[in-house]
């Protein structure tokens, strides 16, 4: 008997105890007024020059990813090389002999077809970390 009455009890702890952990999903009362209609807000891309993001890289890169990482930015700039990821954007910098070069990893590829080295585009994209003197945007688009 003591045994049936020992694992009974343990059984109710237990389930008090998921219980808590897993909230009050059933009865909850509380309002969030949150509309599930609501759409999105569109985050708007900073407009900045190429050679801003660059010398702020060249200057200090762990302040610059500080300042600029996961930010949305626009910006135009001469395209220096086309590949199967997107586009890259070099002599950006203010420095004669920076490294400093800006990777735009392109969303979607079509994009891609119509576009020259040496054209000026606008792109927009999120801004990520500085590896080997290559600053990486991540989905990025070409903006007409």
């Amino acid at each position: 008997m003591k045994k049936v009455l020992k694992w009974g009890l343990i059984g109710i702890v237990v389930i008090i105890i998921i219980a808590a952990v897993s909230g009050n999903k059933g009865g909850s009362t509380t309002n969030t007024n949150t509309p599930k209609d609501t759409p999105t807000p569109v985050q708007e891309a900073m407009k900045i020059t190429a050679k801003q993001l660059a010398d702020d890289f060249d200057a200090n890169q762990v302040s610059a990813e500080k300042n600029w990482g996961d930010k949305l930015v626009e910006f135009s700039a001469k395209i220096t090389n086309i590949t199967d990821s997107g586009l890259s954007f070099g002599n950006v910098a203010t420095k004669q002999f920076s490294m400093a070069q800006i990777s735009c990893k392109i969303k979607d590829k079509n994009q891609l077809l119509d576009l020259k080295n040496e054209q000026t585009v606008k792109v927009r994209g999120v801004v990520g970390k500085q590896m080997i003197g290559v600053i990486a945007l991540d989905d990025c688009e070409v903006v007409k």
